[in-house]
């Protein structure tokens, strides 16, 4: 049951969590230097120093990753699956607070340009929800095709 919608949807989910790795989140634009602001470390001019540290976005978003790709394999369960969307959703619900939170404090200079990184996460919220969506209703058929019976 693996190509059911829902496990499309956590597939998408799971593709835009690796995404967001590769993509930076904040563009600074300053007199001197060009800052891309990525997970792990922020990069001026070329040069890499780690000034404030994303590993625990990174790592948050590691287990969304790994999550919504486990969730998919899950079929024959679907209330775990649906708790496990949940759960996704909450985790992603953090890591967007926290990428707010981690870029509203680099994001002094008027010159900023929000990156791909930075919306990710929404989608990727959304397509959590929608497998949710697409679970229940399929709990729900299975329920009415028991109680026919």
């Amino acid at each position: 049951m693996i190509q059911r919608i829902q496990s499309l949807w956590l597939f998408i989910a799971t593709v835009a969590a690796v995404l967001t790795y590769f993509f930076p989140v904040i563009e600074l634009n300053s007199d001197k230097s060009l800052m891309i602001y990525s997970f792990d470390s922020i990069t001026f001019a070329g040069i890499t120093g780690l000034i404030q540290s994303g590993y625990i976005i990174a790592a948050l978003l590691g287990i969304i990753a790994l999550l919504s790709f486990v969730t998919i394999f899950l079929y024959k369960n679907r209330v775990l699956q649906m708790r496990l969307c949940v759960f996704i959703s909450l985790l992603d619900i953090i890591l967007i607070i926290l990428i707010t939170l981690f870029s509203v404090n680099q994001t002094k200079s008027p010159a900023a340009a929000i990156g791909l990184s930075a919306i990710l996460p929404l989608i990727i919220f959304i397509f959590v929800l929608m497998a949710r969506r697409a679970i229940l209703r399929d709990e729900l058929l299975v329920k009415a095709a028991d109680r026919i019976r």
